[in-house]
Parts: C-alpha cells; structure tokens; sequence
C-alpha cells in the first residue's frame, strides 16, 4: 500500500494547476482562501519551513545569507520559494476537497487532527521538556511554534488519507474475470512462487553471558537446543517462526540461507531487553504456485493495475474539472501576481 501511495502521490503532483486564482488583501494570519477553506500563516509555513531553511543557509554561508533577506532581489527569490509551497499545498488540499465534496468519501478531518495534536501533546508532556526547551527543539525542526509543528503532520497523515481512500474506493469498483486471471498466470508465471523459507526456533536470554553459557553447553553435548526450547533445562521463553530468506541485504537472513537445517546459530540481539538462540529447524526451497495457489495475488495485482488506470483517468477528468471550477484566493499582502497564470 506505501508504494501505492507514493505512486499516486507523485501523479497528484504531476497534475497541479488552478482554475480561478484571484490576489485580494485579506485579513491577518490567512494566506490563502481555497473554495472557502482558510489557510492560515501556520498551516501554510507548517509546510514551507522557511525558518529551517534560511538558518541553515546562515550557518553555511553568512555573506549569502544576509544578501538573501536583506535585499530586494533576495527576498523575491524567498517569496519565489514559497509560493512554490503555497502552490502544491493548494493542489494537496484541492485533492483532499475531492475526495471529501466529489467522492462523498468520510476523511474524519476533525478526529485525526485531534488525534495528532492529543499524541504531539502527550509526547512533549512525557518529555519532561520546559516550554522553553519545547520551543528550542521545535525551531531546531523548522517551526516557529507547537501548532506548525502539529499542522505539518495533521496535513501529511490527512492528505496521504485521502489518496488511500480513493485507492480503496477505486479498488472496489474493479472486477476480474477468470479469463484475466489466467491471462495474468500464464503470461507472468515467473511472478507467482512462494520464496525461500525457513522455520526457526528461538530460545530467548535475559543477558548475553545467559545465552552465551547455554550455546556453549549445547555446543559441548552437554544438552540439546530443544532440552531448552521445550523448557527441561530452564524456563526461558521460546517461539517459532517461519521467515522469508529471499533477502540478500540482511546478514541474519544470509547466515540462515547458508546454513543446514539443524544448525545453532551463536547468541545474538534480539531487542532491548533479551538476547537469543536460533536453531534453524527446517528449510523450504523457492516453489512455483500453481493457479488455484497464486489466484489471490493474481487478483491483488490486476485490481491493482486497473486501480492505477483508474486513478489516472480520475486526476486527468474528475480532477481536473474540480479544480478548474474551484477558486483560490491569495492574500496580496504576502504575495503578488498575475491573475490569469496564478504567478
């Protein structure tokens, strides 16, 4: 589903133009007027971070800096940049309108803002940090405050919410036949396998010396791995898992996929508070699925791709006609421009 989103993300992105763009003077801390829907100044530098980005030049290159928010020609290149911003948050917030207005599709804005800001909250309050501190952190991030920090997640969870939905209403809009899913099996059969696997038993450690002992009373015959995983020798927790050993960028996984069933592996990490011993109880080779095995991913893929075309048709039709119908007003208080092009 990430990758998905990331796909759909950057096809929004591909098709961000306005209809009607209009410069007014508008009252203080708005921005921008999109279809009715404020945009204030923190919401709008939630996503700019023009504070992270000039103190950032100011610590490479003072000189620049200075040049940069000192002059008239700088200062056009800073109100450059962020109407860029300005430009691809409207675009994001004219989606999440569609999917709202259009698709009839429930966002719950209010719940998740409430969400983020009640989780930002507590995570500052768990912190013990001073308010000062807070603000410290914060403005070392990009904001100039808790509420820019709380709108530039609030918008990115929102706005990636509003692509998942219309994903899955896409997605239940899509059928498919027999006929495709045995196109599909016969044409990409190499797709549809089921990979190296492995299942392991693990013996978990309170400390590495514990399991370092236990390997070595194993190693020596003086048990077996399994006298401790059915707890005869102790009571330490144990578990079995089946893993996928088709990655070759994780050691573990290359020690496992080079071993022989049977084998111990030495005591490694497990996480913060145990350490572990893996016996590596059997291997499973790569297998080509039959139809019936693989009809499931067969079907996940073509919905998939159909809901792709889907998506696309949408932004470049549905889309399009919303935005070109919407109106944007920008406060000419903080930018100037040319009506017709939205500059």
């Amino acid at each position: 589903m990430k990758k998905n989103i990331l796909f759909f993300l950057i096809l929004v992105s591909a098709f961000i133009s306005f209809g009607i763009v209009k410069y007014k003077e508008l009252n203080a801390p708005t921005i921008a007027i999109i279809n009715t829907e404020n945009i204030d100044y923190n919401y709008f530098h939630s996503q700019s971070k023009t504070v992270e980005i000039l103190r950032n030049l100011n610590n490479i290159n003072n000189n620049f800096y200075k040049i940069l928010v000192g002059t008239t020609e700088g200062n056009m290149v800073i109100q450059k940049y962020e109407k860029s911003v300005l430009d691809k948050l409207a675009g994001e917030i004219l989606f999440i309108q569609f999917t709202e207005k259009v698709k009839g599709l429930n966002l719950n804005k209010d719940q998740l803002f409430n969400d983020v800001k009640n989780q930002i909250n507590e995570i500052f309050l768990s912190s013990n940090l001073s308010e000062n501190d807070i603000l410290l952190y914060l403005i070392s991030k990009g904001f100039e405050n808790k509420e820019q920090y709380i709108y530039n997640i609030y918008h990115k969870k929102l706005y990636q919410k509003a692509i998942s939905e219309i994903y899955k209403y896409l997605l239940s809009n899509v059928d498919v036949s027999e006929k495709e899913i045995e196109t599909e099996y016969s044409k990409n059969k190499n797709r549809y396998y089921t990979p190296q696997s492995a299942d392991l038993k693990l013996v978990f450690f309170k400390t590495s010396d514990d399991a370092s002992l236990a390997y070595q009373k194993i190693i020596d015959g003086y048990y077996m791995f399994d006298d401790i995983y059915n707890k005869k020798i102790s009571s330490n927790e144990a578990t079995e898992i089946k893993i996928d050993i088709e990655n070759n960028n994780n050691d573990l996984v290359n020690t496992i996929r080079t071993s022989f069933p049977g084998a111990i592996l030495k005591p490694m990490k497990y996480n913060e508070n145990y350490f572990s011993l893996i016996k590596i109880e059997k291997k499973y080779p790569k297998k080509q699925m039959t139809l019936e095995e693989a009809k499931q991913k067969i079907i996940e893929n073509i919905k998939d791709e159909k809901a792709k075309q889907l998506f696309n048709k949408l932004i470049t039709t549905e889309f399009e006609k919303f935005k070109n119908n919407s109106e944007i007003i920008i406060n000419s208080k903080f930018f100037k421009g040319d009506e017709k092009s939205g500059n």
